[in-house]
């Protein structure tokens, strides 16, 4: 089913097939797949310009190649069928991770069946595991090895202010020594409607200032809201004030550096796609909101959470950029001020363990009718700081106010 899936899908969508054509390898797909892939890459080669393959043509492409009616009519149905299919393009990447881990269990049973040596059956059994866990394919290599660093070139390089990425506002910035890396990432928590997405465009802001390029991936709001709320944050207008004078506001606003904001709206969106994203745009800074949308091929909860954490986790390594990302708040969360690890929707281990800082915003019934929010450090690798404080929020232009 999973090969079908695959095949489907890049008739259906070029997307689809770029995605993956080329990750595939030899013994990845039958013998009657790799003839309908082939035949595929031939079609969208001939036309750059296709945004989907014709069912018809296909047929015919496949007919000519073939000289026994039998095989012709086979593929004949086999084409129709795949073009009639109900697949989901988007989900191409974890079909094709499905193929590969199906193909490692086969593997791994048959070499379990017929006695082979514990060394093959071990190195199988990585081979399974590998696919198993796996979010996206072709994972840029991540391992660092250091030996005998100079300690002055590492004060003076990695961790000088000018490679610090501030962390807006000022009062969380100073609790992580003065910012952080490329290669960190961050998670925000909250409970709806507390303040995770004007937390977002504050940090926005604080991103801009500092002249670097802001990748948003959002699944949640329309990026028209977020864009809305952007401009009023880097103007100081309000979202009214900003209608009455657009213009007025456009230019505000590219003058704090709005031309550096990239905003992609993704239904759910896949690591793959905002991978890809990267590629394309190059940020110094990704925001995903929020992770518990993303699509990770996994239907278990609190697994599909950790999955999107340490997905998040390896985009900002591989591709050394800051990475911020936004998850829900349990019932736990609710009208409490300073929030822990385990006020975590659903993943109060799993999500931890993939970030390096930890910001819950929080607020008692007091604070919220003062617009005030409570913020937490209950993990905080940078500078071991777990304070919590009070900041002041001014929901009408997405701002946040130190007040410590």
């Amino acid at each position: 089913m999973s090969e079908r899936n695959v095949l489907a899908a890049c008739i259906a969508s070029r997307g689809a097939y770029h995605n993956i054509e080329g990750d595939i390898k030899d013994g990845d797909l039958g013998e009657q797949g790799k003839i309908i892939f082939d035949h595929i890459r031939q079609y969208y080669d001939r036309d750059t310009t296709a945004r989907f393959v014709d069912a018809d043509l296909l047929q015919s492409s496949i007919s000519r190649a073939l000289s026994n009616p039998k095989h012709r009519e086979m593929f004949d149905d086999l084409v129709s069928s795949l073009s009639q299919a109900d697949v989901s393009p988007e989900n191409v990447v974890f079909d094709f991770i499905e193929v590969r881990r199906q193909s490692a269990g086969a593997k791994l049973a048959s070499a379990l069946a017929a006695g082979r040596s514990a060394t093959e059956c071990s190195l199988l059994v990585d081979e399974y595991g590998k696919w198993a866990s796996a979010t996206v394919l072709g994972e840029k290599d991540d391992s660092e090895i250091v030996r005998g660093a100079s300690v002055s070139d590492l004060v003076e390089g990695k961790y000088s202010e000018q490679e610090l990425i501030k962390i807006w506002p000022r009062a969380l910035n100073e609790r992580l020594d003065g910012g952080l890396l490329r290669g960190h990432h961050m998670l925000i928590f909250a409970r709806p409607e507390m303040g995770k997405t004007l937390m977002l465009v504050n940090m926005i802001a604080g991103f801009l200032r500092q002249n670097l390029t802001v990748l948003y991936v959002g699944n949640e709001d329309p990026l028209s809201d977020i864009v809305m709320r952007a401009v009023s944050r880097l103007t100081g207008m309000t979202k009214y004030e900003v209608m009455e004078d657009p213009e007025g506001a456009d230019y505000l606003a590219r003058e704090m550096g709005y031309d550096n904001l990239i905003l992609a709206g993704l239904a759910p969106g896949t690591p793959r796609e905002i991978q890809g994203l990267i590629n394309d745009y190059s940020p110094d800074v990704v925001m995903i909101d929020q992770l518990r949308n993303l699509n990770v091929n996994e239907e278990q909860f609190t697994q599909k959470l950790e999955k999107a954490a340490t997905a998040a986790r390896n985009l900002g390594k591989a591709n050394n950029v800051l990475m911020v990302s936004v998850t829900q708040a349990g019932d736990s969360a609710s009208g409490k001020g300073p929030l822990e690890m385990g006020d975590v929707d659903s993943s109060n281990t799993g999500i931890p363990a993939q970030v390096d800082v930890m910001v819950g915003v929080g607020a008692s019934a007091d604070d919220e009718a003062s617009n005030r929010r409570i913020l937490s450090l209950p993990k905080n690798k940078r500078s071991g700081n777990h304070s919590f404080f009070p900041v002041g929020i001014d929901p009408q232009t997405s701002t946040v106010r130190s007040l410590s």
